[in-house]
Formats: C-alpha cells, sequence, structure tokens
C-alpha cells in the first residue's frame, strides 16, 4: 500500500481511468460503433451460400482431372475454399495466370500431389466413364526448368504454337511466364483435360487457341481438334463453340448458384460482380441455343432464371435491355481466331 501522500505507481494510473478520461472516451467509442450497427445487414454474410455454390459449379463444369486456367482473385480463391475446406473436387488443378508468373506458385504446380476424383460425390454426367488417374505434373519440367523460364518473352513477329493438332498463330507483344508454362501444358499433354474459364475473357484467344475451345457451362474445354457444328455442338456469335447438352445438364442438374443468388436478393460488392453476371449470361446464352434450336419451353425457363438473377444481383445497368432472348447463330467458315465482342462478364472487369 503506498503511504499517505504519495504518488501512486504510473501503471495503475494507466489502469484507473478518471471521470474525465471517460466522458471523452464514451462518445468516440460510439462513433467508432456506427458503421458496424449501420453496414450489419449489409456486411453481414449470414447464410449465405452464393460463393460457395459458385466455386462449386464452376469446379463442376470441367471433366475428372482437369487444369482449369483462372485469372484473379474472384475466380480462384472460391475454389480454393472449396477445394481445401469443403473437400470439393480436389482432383481438378487451379493454374491462375497472375501467379504463375511467380517462382513459388510455379512450383507448387509441378509439386502438387494429384487427388483422386471422388465420383460419388461428383456430378452424375461424369459417372459410368473411365477417368486414367495421371501420374505426372501437368507440365513436363523440373523445378530447375519451371525457374529458368524467364518473366517475359517479347515476340517480334507473329509465331506458330503447336501442339498435336492443334496449330495457333500468337501475335507479336509479349508472353508472360504465365503464358509460357500454359503453352507447355498444353504442348505436355500429360492425360489431363485442359479448360479456360469462362471468367478469363479472352485470353485464350490472344493465344490463338480460340477455335478449339469447346464451352461446357462456366468453363470453355481445349480439344485436340476444331469443333465441327452439329445439332449438340453449335457455334453461337460472340461465345464460340458449345456443347448445348453437356452446358443444359449442368445449368439444371447441377448447378446450385441460381437459387443462392435468387433466395440472397442482392450483390454488395461491385468488384466480385462478375460472379452472378457469369451466370445472367450463361442463362441468355443457352436460352438463345435452344429457342434456335427448337426448345422454347427449356429455353424460357432458363431465361426467366436469368432474369431473377439480374433483377436480385441489382445488374439493370449491366443488361439494360435485359436477357437477350435470342443469340444468333454463325456457320463456322475458318479455324482462324475470330474477333470476340465484348460481353457483359468482360464489361465488368
Amino acid at each position: 500500500m503506498p503511504r499517505p501522500g504519495a504518488h501512486p505507481p504510473s501503471d495503475v494510473l494507466m489502469r484507473t481511468p478518471t471521470r474525465r478520461g471517460w466522458l471523452l472516451a464514451s462518445p468516440i467509442l460510439a462513433i467508432a460503433f456506427i458503421p458496424l450497427f449501420a453496414n450489419w445487414q449489409a456486411a453481414s454474410r449470414r447464410g449465405d451460400t452464393t460463393t460457395m455454390e459458385f466455386a462449386r459449379d464452376l469446379l463442376n463444369s470441367v471433366e475428372p482431372y482437369a487444369v482449369i486456367v483462372t485469372a484473379g482473385d474472384n475466380d480462384t480463391f472460391p475454389l480454393w475454399y472449396a477445394q481445401q475446406v469443403e473437400g470439393v473436387r480436389k482432383d481438378v488443378v487451379i493454374a491462375v495466370t497472375s501467379l504463375l508468373n511467380t517462382d513459388w506458385y510455379a512450383r507448387q504446380i509441378v509439386r502438387a500431389p494429384v487427388s483422386q476424383y471422388d465420383e460419388a460425390h461428383g456430378p452424375a454426367i461424369y459417372r459410368g466413364r473411365q477417368w486414367p488417374r495421371p501420374t505426372a505434373a501437368p507440365v513436363n519440367m523440373t523445378l530447375n526448368e519451371v525457374d529458368q523460364v524467364p518473366p517475359y518473352v517479347r515476340l517480334t513477329e507473329p509465331q506458330i504454337f503447336q501442339a498435336g493438332n492443334i496449330r495457333a498463330e500468337i501475335a507479336p507483344g509479349y508472353l508472360e511466364k504465365a503464358d509460357i508454362l500454359v503453352l507447355r501444358m498444353i504442348k505436355d499433354n500429360t492425360g489431363r483435360p485442359i479448360y479456360f474459364s469462362r471468367t478469363t475473357g479472352d485470353y485464350a484467344h490472344r493465344l490463338g487457341l480460340g477455335p478449339y475451345l469447346l464451352t461446357q457451362g462456366f468453363a470453355r474445354k481445349l480439344l485436340p481438334n476444331v469443333p465441327t457444328a452439329g445439332r449438340d455442338t453449335v457455334l453461337a456469335q460472340g461465345e464460340g463453340f458449345v456443347d448445348v447438352p453437356r452446358s443444359v445438364a449442368l445449368w439444371t442438374d447441377v448447378f446450385k448458384g441460381q437459387q443462392a443468388l435468387i433466395a440472397k436478393n442482392d450483390w454488395p460488392d461491385r468488384a466480385s460482380v462478375n460472379i452472378p453476371v457469369l451466370y445472367a449470361a450463361t442463362g441468355a446464352l443457352l436460352g438463345g441455343v435452344l429457342n434456335s434450336g427448337g426448345q422454347p419451353r427449356l429455353a424460357k425457363e432458363i431465361i426467366d432464371t436469368s432474369e431473377r438473377i439480374v433483377a436480385a444481383a441489382r445488374m439493370n445497368d449491366i443488361f439494360p435491355s435485359g436477357v437477350r432472348w435470342t443469340v444468333p447463330l454463325e456457320v463456322p467458315s475458318s479455324d482462324a481466331p475470330r474477333a470476340t465482342p465484348v460481353s457483359p462478364l468482360e464489361r465488368v472487369k
């Protein structure tokens, strides 16, 4: 106990607020809590499964043991969460271009073990087939070889990339390390299907691969040959070749994100609005090809769902005329890459 008249220790002063101190602190604390309570409802993610369902839907758009090329945070982080936390489609290799430029991530792609495909929990559309489990990394390179890939190379004239029957012309410019590694994955062809997420925009087209892509749900599969248009494979303007039966089966029997978005009835984060845009644009695409293909009833159901997503996510500025009812079809005339019109997916990047 301190003697009478002595000053208390400094730590006691620190622990014993004065009346004046409380009077000054109380308004400041109250002000600090205003953003918490004012934004609680908008910021709360309680019961919100939209991002998780998007991750499932994108992963399930690709076949077992596939490599899917993604571009950034919005189309990558949800996939990682789904795989590592929820155990969804851990057989899929995620190759995000923004990180393939780094040494550590390129090494991780080479060293990552191959996870077994869980057929029992996978989509029914992939059952009843043999899916050989790969025994090699997606890219047939040693860690030292990966380290030797330069940060970029300059192309002063068009270059031809050849991998089997794939023959792509790459325009002059710069190829980053990520581009080189993606092309090496295609050339090595270690037995894995290779897909480009539709959220990557025209990335594959810029590598000259556009004619060899086939849209399946939320991803574009790279085929060993240019697809042939027919009843089930339609060439849609602005999208390229579409696998209609597979995409419809994914939309109607596998995807759950549509109803999650409608139930949420909001989308507060404008930076990631490309997620609900992807659903609405996909519905517009499928509605168009189905209506042109003589299935107006199913087309209307899908279009109606897309309209509800646009309304729920407050995306009327992105779709000012609503979801298009028809998508004009074009007849394939050349194997050369086409100029792809800007889509809503690309407008919100």
